[in-house]
């Protein structure tokens, strides 16, 4: 009877990455989770230490890329030897964040970690422990070929655990690196699949286990909810329990909520705060960075989006109102579509949004508008138009996207025939 043993599952901690949309409205938030992704990778020490942990593996994007300046190394080096200290071990492959071809420089790790080359696959084994460790690191960023045909096939008599950098056959909003197919690697005879590249924790298969740790702290609006690693416990060689826990060091969360009965700012303000605060409770003391879309009916989305930044404004102070450490990353509002309607069409949605976001877009809005704006006369505009054209005027590209958006919204709302 083997004895039981404990590992951990990392992956995607992008060290030093920007958490996008942070700094640009609110430094002192921005300062208070700069270090985000070092913290939640001391975390993952911590994490291995307190459990006992024989051993770690990161299945890719340690890194999020070239580093800035060599401190990202040193940290990574750092906490490495923490965990060799604690007497575990370390299997790192690399990602399309930190291939070959995107970070040309590593720091020497201390003894007991393990860096798996790119040319072919590689096994590490681990004779007292009874476990094999099969992976193979990304000599390019874009990796398109099928790099889980070439491993090693599994060690007779040990545990043994594959490390792959891969979206399997695919997955939203993840470049299709490394393609395969889940049934691939059920069929190649391994006990567990130690995933990485997709940001969401998810066990696709347990027999046997194929995993995806998910990414350790998510970095914009997207990645939403707990952000962590995979506690792995296994006995008499095989896999026995498999449990995610969180390591991030800011929770993002992305609400809509519902204000279409809101006759006024102050109701509209309320159902927000509703929405709020079960987010704040899930994060667990954690800082909270929000997206909040609001829907409301017609004549009220218009009177929110007439001065889009004083509603913003409005919704931080009763954010406050929570926790002083919940940020209001960005308000949307938006009218409801009535009766017989159906909001704006997805294509026009998906340009609209996609406009809010790409600041090259938002500039053009305002060059193009500019020269119009001048023969425009003093006074021109019906109460629904006139925002429109006074951000027009303020050449405020963002703000004019959004007015149009609550302005288009409005008429197909009201439009009955």
């Amino acid at each position: 009877m083997r004895t039981p043993l404990t590992f951990v599952h990392a992956a995607d901690i992008h060290l030093d990455s920007p958490l996008h949309g942070l700094s640009r409205k609110d430094e002192a938030f921005s300062q208070l989770v700069r270090g985000a992704t070092r913290t939640a990778f001391a975390r993952v020490v911590d994490l291995a230490i307190d459990e006992g942990a024989a051993f770690v593996v990161i299945a890719g994007d340690l890194y999020d890329g070239a580093w800035k300046d060599q401190s990202t190394g040193q940290f990574a080096v750092a906490q490495l030897a923490r965990l060799t200290r604690a007497g575990i071990r370390a299997v790192i492959s690399f990602g399309n964040h930190d291939a070959e071809s995107r970070v040309t420089r590593h720091l020497t790790p201390p003894e007991g970690v393990y860096m798996l080359a790119n040319a072919r696959c590689e096994t590490v084994l681990f004779d007292d422990l009874g476990v094999a460790i099969h992976g193979r690191s990304y000599k390019q960023a874009a990796t398109t070929e099928n790099i889980a045909a070439t491993y090693c096939p599994p060690v007779k008599g040990m545990l043994n655990v594959a490390m792959l950098h891969t979206a399997l056959d695919g997955h939203e909003g993840h470049a299709n690196y490394a393609p395969c197919s889940l049934a691939e690697l059920q069929a190649a005879g391994h006990d567990y699949w130690a995933l990485g590249h997709v940001h969401d924790h998810a066990v696709r298969s347990t027999h046997p286990h194929v995993v995806f740790a998910g990414n350790t702290q998510g970095r914009h609006v997207r990645e939403t909810g707990p952000k962590g690693v995979v506690v792995v416990r296994a006995e008499d060689g095989a896999i026995s329990t498999v449990e995610h826990r969180a390591t991030d060091e800011i929770r993002w969360a992305n609400l809509r909520v519902d204000a279409s009965c809101a006759r006024d700012t102050l109701e509209a303000l309320t159902a927000i705060q509703a929405e709020l605060r079960p987010v704040v409770a899930a994060a667990e003391g954690r800082p909270v960075a929000a997206r909040v879309a609001v829907v409301a009916d017609a004549a009220l989305a218009m009177r929110l989006n007439a001065d889009p930044s004083f509603f913003e404004t409005e919704v931080r102070g009763h954010a406050a109102g929570i926790s002083d450490t919940l940020w209001i990353e960005r308000v949307k509002v938006a009218a409801r579509a009535e009766a017989g309607t159906y909001g704006l069409p997805p294509e026009l949605r998906d340009l609209l949004d996609q406009a809010m976001t790409d600041p090259d877009c938002r500039r053009a809005i305002e060059a193009a508008i500019a020269p119009l704006v001048g023969k425009l006369p003093t006074e021109i505009g019906d109460a629904e138009t006139a925002p429109l054209i006074a951000f027009a005027r303020a050449g405020n590209g963002e703000a004019i996207v959004e007015a149009a958006r609550s302005l288009i919204e409005a008429r197909l709302a009201g439009d009955k025939d």
